[in-house]
């Protein structure tokens, strides 16, 4: 059961507009498939409705879309504009008029290919709902009628798009790694820092010290067992966001500390840019760890900055805002034990995707991630579906050739650093995450440690399965019953435990619990100091 609904609702309150400022429109899914049952005729006028205005919307968008292209090319006096085809009036576009405005372009693109794109899937997926249980109701099936008429509407052209952003994409690409890109003098901000505080430095650097062994020292007292289980949360981090004694979160410090510490999991979650790069984030802006908090750029929305100006953010503790491949990298320096579990926000499906490009790309990172999960159930089914087609591609691809560390094409030849034949390689387990109270928010699926019986459904789609999911912790878990409702869940899928701050999980003796009388594979921990003090 996919939760497509949900995902929908997800996407409009993380785009709610286009540049226009104007919303854009989509299939009102829930509201149409609440008429399933009523009256096959209300059912498809409201579907037809929304079909046209789906259209409607998108024929409005890239038309915009087309006359900036040509106003722009004749505002930057381009004397070659006349007839050009639309491939060779992108690639135009990209050599007249900038970067920035070549990237808010290919902004726009992608969220007219998004919201188009759902807005089919909506009504395919409509017509089958409906369809599924026609003969029972004494209803028509409407796939012979309806679906030739989406397929055969203008909507239907938004996958030509997909040509023209793979272009932008490239171009971009090959820009950003054209050029040198330096991070601003850090050393500079702390110089500053340290003039102003200088007879605390010392103090700072021997509590930072104290914080390291104590890290260090508590990891050797875990059996193996468990400590392949534990799952830094945000990595070796102060969870009140006090970088005096531990690094700041979802920092490349962060995760090199627990990794060096002896810890082989650490969690993190993960943003897209505004020109397609995967950094570490939490909030959907960085003001809460930035070195200042009312800059321009640390109140920008994660997904409207560029690289440039991720590079360019301080947070408190004087580093930046760690790109993915950074940290990956980073993992397979430090050992073949160290591994991420990636949370996706939900409806960000972007990111599932980009991740696919990334893994693509530098296949030799793969196996550093460990686990992919969201609240998103639709995502993570999404995110299921490609590494499955991923690691088909790979197989056909048979064994790769030679390491050419100089190759302009890691995606064809396997890195330097691979360790695997290409076909071997191990793809990250996709996670359902779940919530074990009454729902905070619409995203979230509940579900109680008394009856797990609804986890089932959820992760079965009709070409894979998921591979487990994340239960939120409850003291429940811990009595007989708990147990033994965990251990059979267990025995039939992956199981992670996340937990809340100052919630009880947060103790050695119930993850050791949870890990070794249970068979939970993942459990999440923010180190506090007194992790192990009764074992």
């Amino acid at each position: 059961m996919v939760k497509f609904g949900r995902h929908l609702q997800f996407y409009l309150e993380e785009e709610p507009s286009y540049s226009s400022g104007k919303t854009p429109f989509i299939v009102p899914y829930s509201d149409i498939r609440g008429l399933i049952g009523e009256s096959q005729a209300t059912f498809t006028q409201a579907w037809q409705n929304s079909r046209k205005a789906a259209s409607d919307d998108y024929l409005h968008r890239t038309r915009v879309l087309w006359e900036k292209v040509f106003g722009d090319l004749v505002r930057h006096g381009c004397v070659n504009y006349r007839g050009l085809p639309f491939d060779e009036a992108i690639q135009t576009y990209a050599n007249s008029v900038g970067e920035r405005s070549t990237r808010d372009l290919f902004s726009v693109m992608k969220k007219i290919h998004m919201s188009s794109s759902m807005n089919v899937e909506a009504l395919r997926k409509l017509v089958k709902k409906f369809d599924k249980g026609a003969e029972s109701r004494g209803d028509d099936m409407l796939t012979p009628t309806l679906l030739p008429e989406l397929y055969s509407s203008p909507i239907m052209a938004c996958s030509t798009l997909e040509v023209h952003i793979e272009t932008l994409r490239d171009r971009l690409t090959v820009e950003d790694n054209d050029e040198s890109i330096a991070e601003d003098d850090t050393s500079s901000v702390m110089l500053e820092i340290q003039k102003k505080v200088p007879s605390q430095d010392s103090v700072a650097v021997k509590r930072r010290a104290e914080e390291m062994q104590w890290l260090k020292n508590m990891v050797k007292t875990i059996p193996a067992t468990v400590i392949s289980s534990l799952v830094a949360h945000r990595g070796f981090h102060c969870p009140r966001d006090n970088s005096g004694k531990r690094p700041l979160e979802n920092s490349l410090s962060a995760f090199e500390s627990a990794w060096a510490s002896g810890l082989h999991l650490c969690e993190c979650d993960v943003a897209l840019t505004k020109d397609e790069q995967i950094v570490l984030a939490h909030d959907e802006d960085f003001a809460r760890l930035a070195l200042d908090p009312n800059s321009q750029s640390s109140n920008k929305k994660v997904s409207d900055l560029t690289m440039r100006e991720i590079i360019s953010l301080t947070f408190k503790s004087g580093s930046r805002p760690p790109l993915l491949v950074d940290v990956l990298r980073s993992a397979d320096a430090i050992g073949e034990s160290s591994q991420l579990v990636i949370e996706i926000k939900p409806g960000n499906q972007e990111v599932a995707e980009a991740l696919i490009r990334l893994f693509r790309i530098y296949p030799e990172l793969i196996e550093r991630v460990a686990v992919v999960m969201s609240f998103d159930l639709y995502t993570m089914h999404r995110m299921k579906a490609l590494l499955d087609g991923l690691a088909a591609e790979f197989k056909r691809a048979g064994a790769p050739k030679l390491p050419r560390p100089d190759s302009p094409d890691r995606a064809q030849d396997f890195h330097s650093g691979s360790k695997v034949p290409l076909g071997d390689v191990k793809m990250p387990q996709v996670l359902l995450l779940t919530v074990a109270k009454e729902p905070q928010a619409h995203f979230e699926l509940w579900v109680d440690v008394a009856d797990f019986t609804p986890i089932d459904s959820w992760l079965v789609h009709e070409s894979h399965e998921l591979d487990g999911v994340y239960l939120q912790f409850r003291p429940h878990m811990l009595s007989l019953e708990g147990m033994a409702n965990i251990r059979s869940l267990c025995s039939r899928t992956k199981v992670g435990i996340w937990g809340e701050f100052g919630d009880g999980l947060d103790d050695l003796r119930v993850e050791t619990l949870l890990v070794k009388e249970c068979g939970v594979r993942y459990v999440n921990t923010d180190l506090p100091r007194n992790f192990s003090k009764y074992v």
